[in-house]
């Protein structure tokens, strides 16, 4: 058993080493003393609970929604074992004894591979509506006028990154064929979610925001007009969130680039296009 143990631990050194090395070869050398912020396994670790718990509100707290079972397919039933599974393991999910639930269902993607959700639309019908302003179009372009450097940021898996209030935990439970289960995470199916996670990266990267960096939800936008203050900024933001505990997905990073999509925006270095149209920033 011992010996097990001692392989088991010298294949996930050789693993993390092999990732750390990819990770390198992506990253500009620059940025390698924030190879943790880039760290995918980190997004598998539950979050405390903080100030910032999502709490749910009903517009009536009398009413609940109650969904049922309906008959699924074995290899469908095989693919939400491996989601139980998944998630308990990393305690995003726990058992529950709500006398409601929510029912699940599948999705097929472009690949027509299926996906495995949960059906609030019950639910979602009974909570009160946030409002939470989000970027203008003019206030970026008044922001990133006539900066030289475009750095893209993606923050992965941003939702899980927080919890779920104690108090709202059953009304988001589901029921499956194998038991019934709560999240204790934030998810991206409920209504308000957006918003919600909007308002909590705006207050935690608060110091940045509107200085050299615009975020909309996962998307973080740094802009610079000086090569070396862009390092600094770039670096000042990966210091940030690394205090905050969040990853970013190094797949989907641009660093030091003249152009990138934003808001549905292509923006250009002095230039502007939006679909057929081109306008030029004042």
């Amino acid at each position: 058993m011992l010996s097990s143990i001692k392989d088991s631990a010298k294949l996930n050194e050789m693993i993390f080493v092999m990732s750390l090395k990819k990770l390198k070869k992506k990253l500009l050398i620059v940025y390698h003393n924030f190879l943790n912020v880039f760290d995918r396994e980190k997004t598998t670790q539950l979050f405390l609970h903080q100030s910032y718990d999502h709490k749910i509100e009903l517009k009536d707290e009398n009413q609940s929604s109650r969904s049922w079972l309906y008959l699924m397919l074995s290899h469908k039933l095989q693919k939400i074992k491996k989601y139980l599974e998944k998630n308990l393991k990393k305690k995003f999910i726990t058992l529950s004894k709500a006398s409601f639930a929510s029912s699940i269902l599948f999705i097929k993607k472009k690949d027509d591979s299926l996906c495995f959700c949960m059906n609030y639309q019950k639910l979602n019908a009974l909570i009160k509506r946030n409002c939470y302003s989000i970027l203008l179009i003019n206030e970026v372009l008044t922001q990133i006028q006539d900066s030289k450097y475009l750095t893209w940021l993606n923050i992965i898996i941003m939702f899980n990154k927080l919890c779920i209030s104690s108090e709202s935990e059953n009304l988001i439970t589901f029921i499956t064929f194998f038991d019934v289960y709560k999240y204790k995470v934030m998810l991206f199916k409920l209504i308000n979610e957006s918003t919600f996670f909007q308002h909590y990266i705006n207050n935690v990267l608060f110091n940045c925001l509107h200085q050299f960096c615009q975020i909309y939800l996962n998307d973080i936008l740094i802009y610079s007009k000086i090569l070396k203050k862009h390092r600094t900024h770039v670096k000042e933001m990966l210091d940030k969130l690394h205090e905050v505990n969040l990853q970013i997905n190094i797949d989907k990073c641009k660093f030091k680039i003249q152009k990138i999509s934003f808001l549905k925006l292509l923006i250009f270095i002095n230039d502007l296009r939006m679909n057929s149209w081109k306008v030029n920033v004042i």
